[in-house]
């Protein structure tokens, strides 16, 4: 029986796919949005559905046929290498020469210079000559093969732990748009929490009738403008060099259009959408969607829309950089005013 002891969106991928469903068709036989099963598999191993979720995917691959097992194990091990029938296998010195070769190649160096990297984690000193040997001819000594594991490990990518649950990250706000659009982000949510100057990419970049439908649906919204009547608005336009009044002028459309979204609402759904403002020194725009956070910074002399985005998903565990901003938030939401 094929079991998974954590599901990530690489598993919840190779479940899809070997059930050889849609996003769409795969996501209405889970009893999820699109929008969550396209977060798990962007956010690849970083993401983790939640323990609900877990449980409904374990039940989906015990369910599914001896022919799905198969089809599972064989995507989640596809990239693994495999020999070839019946070819010649090569010997470990051989093997050893040609691990020698990748890592030179990988590093972009010269033999010469290969040489000098291998004597720091050596402590003596080989030559260019014999880096070529080992590559070519001669079976290179143990301790240079242990030096190379610390040379690739000094130089491989850090694992999504080490990332703290970060799965993107984009120069500025205009790029983040254009690979996570406000739909995707937000259509099937359940829960959004956001906090920033004018929360453009809420009010701006997602329609009136896409609110209705989402909170009609079930979803809980929180959002924190910053107050366009207070002095920490004022003190951002003068950093950013806009004319006085703009950033206010610009805050008060969007709560304008919220409050619009609010107030068409049927009543039994007005207290889903609760908005307010505060009057703190600007630090992040943050938008917490379910188990993905979106954060950037408010940099000094820099535009908020050249800022970077850090997309994070939440871990399991607790872990991670999504709580952090998820304390943020709360904690200026106790501090607000409400609208």
């Amino acid at each position: 029986m094929t079991t998974v002891h954590r599901w990530t969106g690489l598993e919840t991928r190779a479940l899809r796919q070997a059930l050889r469903m849609s996003i769409r068709d795969f996501s209405a036989h889970l009893g999820v949005a699109e929008r969550t099963v396209s977060k798990w598999e962007a956010g690849q191993e970083a993401v983790c559905p939640r323990p609900e979720m877990q449980a409904a995917l374990d039940t989906a691959l015990s369910k599914a046929g001896e022919a799905v097992r198969d089809r599972f194990r064989a995507v989640l091990h596809a990239n693994e290498p495999r020999p070839v029938a019946g070819a010649a296998q090569p010997d470990l010195g051989t093997l050893a020469r040609q691990r020698v070769a990748a890592a030179r190649a990988a590093a972009a160096l010269s033999a010469d210079e290969f040489a000098e990297l291998l004597a720091a984690a050596l402590g003596w000193c080989p030559n260019g000559e014999a880096v070529l040997r080992w590559e070519r001819s001669e079976t290179p000594p143990g301790d240079v093969l242990l030096a190379l594991n610390m040379l690739e490990q000094r130089a491989a990518p850090r694992s999504a732990d080490a990332l703290a649950g970060l799965t993107a990250v984009y120069p500025s706000r205009s790029q983040l748009s254009a690979h996570l659009p406000p739909d995707q982000l937000l259509d099937g949510a359940q829960d959004i929490r956001a906090v920033g100057l004018s929360l453009n990419m809420l009010c701006q970049g997602y329609a009136d009738r896409r609110w209705q439908s989402l909170l009609a649906n079930g979803a809980r919204v929180r959002c924190l403008f910053l107050d366009p009547a207070g002095s920490a608005i004022q003190a951002r336009e003068v950093e950013e060099g806009f004319p006085a009044g703009q950033l206010s002028a610009l805050t008060k459309l969007n709560m304008e259009t919220l409050l619009r979204v609010r107030d068409r609402l049927p009543a039994e759904l007005r207290d889903s959408m609760n908005l307010a403002t505060y009057d703190e020194t600007l630090r992040f725009n943050i938008v917490l969607v379910d188990d993905l956070c979106v954060a950037q910074p408010y940099l000094a002399d820099s535009r908020g829309i050249d800022s970077p985005a850090f997309v994070i998903g939440r871990d399991q565990s607790g872990t991670g950089l999504y709580p952090v901003f998820e304390q943020v938030f709360e904690a200026q939401w106790q501090r607000r005013r409400v609208l």
